[in-house]
């Protein structure tokens, strides 16, 4: 029997299968030959973005080595810099704070020093030598004897989003390969570290809302789904690794990550397997070449607190070994009557440079959540709710739910000349949830104001190891760089669920929802054999080239070749198997101008069955593509991003009750996702941040059983929504934040029975002051107005939520 969870009324998500052992043998040929190929290759030149050595940056370095300044500087700015190692041993760098060109500061970096810096390669490149020394010229015939010569270069780490204050990002890792947005054909994403830290987002969830065209669904305390284009991401990456981990089976803290990028619509060029709603990708923090010490704490209402501190510097004299280390605990109780949470984090990571261009970093989180849920209410049989208080907790005081995550990561990355890469890349997850419930089993009595609550006892493990290797390889043909990116993955997740199945629904007790009393004895409830025990595989050869035709023009072309198992270790006849499935994926740039850039791109959709046809074999994996056009503009010397995109899902072979043998399923099956997607993100004044979006989306199911002909599939993602978030900063060091979410109405309805909720706006404000340069303390109203409103109307016996009620939070900070 499946966890007793109620799903949105959608096509159920399933988990995706993975690959036999043919493919695990084809992935370790293929990343052999990705070492080989890497070894071989001829790099081109590549040139810093246009502007970077001479656009002004804000800069917050403290004084340090002057090697590790050099490499900071580098990093921040985007330009290369050149000097022997004998000229920085035993000199110090002062602090640079404020906001500079690369030139200015590196002329305060060498203030005194007795040396400066001369440029070369038309600014891009800047070369620390001797004041007064000339450019040096070779004699005929003579023997160079050099110093060692260093070059820092910010190429490998220009997506980072720390210590810019921006909320536009210049470059991202999503798509295989490092770009910037404007260069992706689809609609994407970027929730930056300034971001998460000017509105207080401690998990993914809460930066999810306040992200365009997204929508969040509560299942519980603790877990949630995230939406887009109507479907569930239900698949999500780590530093580009894709996670056959169901998203809502995580709880991401925000303290550990860099920043968050969201590709929206079928990703199945990078992770295989999936709904075609989209994927998330987590970057995690690095260690640092210069210290850095970062520290939060935030006091809200209900009782809820939060401290985090970060540090991260060098670990040798030459920064040579980095580390960083992360730690983070949440305190929180809601407005709901005795539920909480109770979830401290630990991240650490090092980095260590082989050489100049090899660099090898390892790390290990653990997060452990300790909850005492809520599942939400239970709704009246003929459709409505109760006119319940906010504060009205269904369940029992024994509820408890423990989950503890633990994540260990290894990557190899070897950087070539010219731009080009290797990265070999672990990735290990083990996860146990045990979770003790009572929760609703029964519908309203209109009467009498009972329901029944009956306690659900669950036991869960999973374990996931993530392989991957790819390189990337830049390569000039007619006078422009070509890209190309080749790679290979192999993913086994284990999994066991048990619980008490056999006596479900028994051991209920009553519960009046209008003077509930949740101080029940603890049944003697025992729990059941597994009844899923379950090894997915999944196996991937994949690449994509990126060709510029002609100077406007570049083409996109790729295609992720995916072979999945899935074995039952209960029943093996439940065992399933693709081999070979192709992924294909198409696109194009068109530059208009310097400013704007036309796109349009061809997505697959793959994503396996778990229905069997009236033979007993498993349905065909449900197919089908999105078609995405628009416009995407880079404004204010990048500073300022805009696109607007129009987009058609069409999703066939979904699995439909076979019209000759109701007892099976036939994959005939089809419903069309369509819409618009806008967004302008970005810092429109030195002083002045904003992230606007806008998403609207109509569903209609094209093929299916006569009843369901003709309307939507999915009626509780919204047609339309936005949000907004702005902040400003004044001088005198005080700053003003608002923000805005709208939704448009989302409901259920079933056999004449309606549950739903209107329209809703929920407005936010922020007031900031800067007590020094490096403290500043904040104060965040959410829910400004107050309004009381459904954040899921589900019409079912729990898993309906209020939203949030009006809520404070105050939060100091401190950067060095």
């Amino acid at each position: 029997m499946p966890l007793p969870l109620r799903p949105q009324p959608r096509a159920t998500h399933r988990h995706t299968p993975t690959a036999p052992r043919q493919g695990w043998r084809l992935t370790a040929l293929a990343c052999s030959a990705l070492i080989a190929m890497a070894t071989q290759a001829q790099p081109v030149p590549t040139a810093a973005p246009p502007g970077a050595a001479v656009a002004p940056v804000a800069l917050d370095l403290p004084a340090a080595p002057l090697a590790q300044s050099l490499n900071a500087l580098a990093q921040r700015t985007g330009v290369q810099v050149v000097f022997a190692s004998s000229l920085s041993a035993g000199r110090t760098a002062p602090a640079v704070r404020g906001t500079y060109t690369a030139r200015q500061a590196l002329d305060q970096l060498l203030a005194g020093s007795g040396l400066a810096a001369r440029p070369a390669d038309g600014g891009k490149t800047f070369v620390v030598e001797q004041a007064g020394q000339a450019a040096p010229s070779a004699a005929p015939g003579a023997a160079a004897s050099l110093d060692e010569v260093k070059v820092t270069a910010a190429a490998e780490v220009s997506a980072t989003t720390e210590g810019l204050p921006e909320y536009a990002a210049r470059t991202t890792t999503l798509g295989l390969m490092e770009q910037a947005p404007r260069e992706i054909p689809n609609s994407v994403s970027v929730v930056t570290r300034q971001r998460i830290e000017d509105q207080n987002f401690l998990r993914v969830e809460d930066a999810m809302q306040y992200t365009t065209a997204l929508k969040v669904t509560t299942y519980g305390t603790g877990r949630f789904t995230v939406e887009s284009r109507g479907y569930g991401i239900d698949r999500y990456q780590i530093d580009g690794v894709s996670s056959s981990v169901q998203t809502g089976d995580n709880d991401f803290a925000l303290a550990m990550f860099d920043r968050v990028e969201v590709w929206r619509g079928p990703a199945g060029l990078l992770q295989g397997a999936g709904d075609p709603g989209g994927t998330v990708n987590f970057v995690r923090k690095r260690a640092q070449p210069v210290f850095g010490f970062n520290a939060r704490a935030s006091a809200g209402s209900w009782n809820h607190y939060y401290t985090e501190a970060d540090i991260t510097g060098p670990l040798d004299a030459e920064g040579r070994l980095r580390g960083r280390l992360v730690a983070a605990y949440e305190d929180r109780h809601y407005v709901t009557d005795h539920a909480f949470t109770r979830q401290p984090l630990g991240y650490g990571t090092l980095e260590y440079d082989f050489t100049p261009n090899t660099t090898l970093s390892v790390g290990h989180s653990a997060q452990h959540a300790l909850r005492r849920p809520f599942w939400g209410y239970a709704a009246y049989a003929d459709g409505g709710y109760p006119d319940l208080d906010r504060s009205t907790y269904i369940g029992a005081l024994w509820n408890r739910s423990s989950q503890l995550m633990r994540r260990s990561f290894a990557e190899l990355e070897h950087r070539l000349e010219g731009g080009g890469r290797a990265v070999l890349t672990a990735n290990y997850l083990d996860s146990n949830e045990n979770t003790t419930l009572g929760f609703g089993n029964s519908y309203v009595d209109r009467a009498t104001g009972d329901m029944t609550v009956s306690p659900y006892f669950y036991l869960r493990h999973q374990s996931e190891t993530n392989l991957q290797g790819m390189l990337t390889l830049p390569v000039q043909w007619r006078g422009f760089k070509q890209e190309f990116v080749v790679g290979a993955s192999h993913q086994r997740r284990t999994s066991r669920d048990a619980y008490n199945g056999s006596t479900w629904g028994d051991n209920g007790f009553l519960l009046n929802v209008f003077a509930p009393n949740p101080d029940v004895p603890r049944p003697d409830v025992t729990i059941d054999p597994a009844y899923a025990n379950n090894d997915l595989r999944q196996s991937a050869v994949f690449g994509q080239a990126r060709i510029r035709i002609s100077q406007p023009l570049v083409l996109l072309a790729g295609a992720r070749v995916t072979w999945y198992e899935s074995r039952d270790l209960i029943d093996r006849a439940n065992d399933s198997r693709e081999n070979a499935k192709a992924v294909p994926y198409a696109g194009a740039v068109y530059e208009l101008s310097p400013t704007w850039s036309a796109y349009g791109s061809y997505s697959a959709i793959f994503n396996p069955q778990t229905s069997r046809n009236r033979s007993g074999a498993y349905l065909q994996p449900r197919a089908g593509h999105q078609v995405e056009v628009g416009i995407k503009g880079e404004h204010l010397d990048g500073k300022l991003a805009s696109s607007v995109g129009i987009y058609r899902i069409e999703d066939v072979n979904r699995a439909i009750t076979d019209p000759d043998f109701p007892e099976a399923s036939i994959a005939a099956g089809k419903v069309r996702s369509q819409g618009l997607e806008a967004e302008l993100t970005g810092r429109l004044s030195p002083r002045w941040n904003l992230t606007a979006g806008y998403g609207y989306n109509t569903t209609r199911v094209l093929r299916s059983s006569p009843d369901q002909e003709g309307k939507p599939f999915t009626t509780v993602f919204p047609r339309h929504s936005f949000s907004l978030w702005t902040d400003y900063r004044f001088d005198g060091g005080w700053s003003l934040g608002a923000g805005a979410r709208v939704r448009s109405a989302i409901f259920n309805n079933i056999d004449g029975a309606h549950w739903g909720q209107g329209s809703v706006t929920l407005l936010s404000l922020q007031a900031g002051y800067q007590i020094t340069p490096k403290t500043r303390v904040t104060v965040t109203v959410n829910n400004l107005l107050d309004r009381k409103y459904l954040d899921r109307p589900d019409g079912w016996t729990r898993q309906s939520y209020y939203g949030e009620p009006r809520s404070v939070m105050a939060t100091l900070s401190y950067k060095y």
